[in-house]
């Protein structure tokens, strides 16, 4: 059975959590085997009840797992710059996550996607300077 919404973020907060279904099991008190059941989705309905522990153990609000657009919580990205942050939780950045996640993909690395995006940003501005050089050229008004 394919990994559920719910088992999914349960593993990924689990993970950024650094913990193992063992000791989620402990600071929980949901079993192990419950937990691997979840997040491999072979248990899809869950009590508000067990979600609860689950949440409290992860330090994340329940509705976290309730609502399935539900944002990563911050404080699992605390050691990372205010404006890294602030990319990542803005909506008009979507675009540019899906490139940087496809550019990782296809096996870019950040050093060469840099130096391809210099080139890309180096080739707009020449090109961007020409043509106000020639508007300027054939617009005799803009000349001084």
């Amino acid at each position: 059975m394919a990994e559920s919404k719910l088992g999914h973020k349960l593993r990924q907060l689990r993970k950024i959590r650094n913990l193992t279904a063992d000791e989620l099991s402990k600071l929980s008190g949901v079993s192990r085997s419950y937990i691997l059941l979840i997040e491999t989705g072979k248990r899809t309905e869950v009590s508000n009840k067990i979600l609860d522990k689950l949440a409290r153990a992860l330090r994340v609000n329940p509705n976290y797992f309730k609502i399935d657009d539900a944002a990563l919580p911050m404080d699992v990205l605390p050691d990372l710059p205010p404006d890294i942050i602030e990319l990542i939780v803005s909506a008009d950045s979507m675009p540019y996550l899906k490139l940087t996640r496809k550019a990782k993909e296809k096996g870019l690395s950040p050093e060469t996607l840099e130096k391809v995006l210099d080139i890309l940003i180096e080739g707009l501005e020449k090109k961007n300077n020409n043509e106000t050089t020639i508007s300027e050229r054939n617009n005799p008004s803009h000349r001084r």
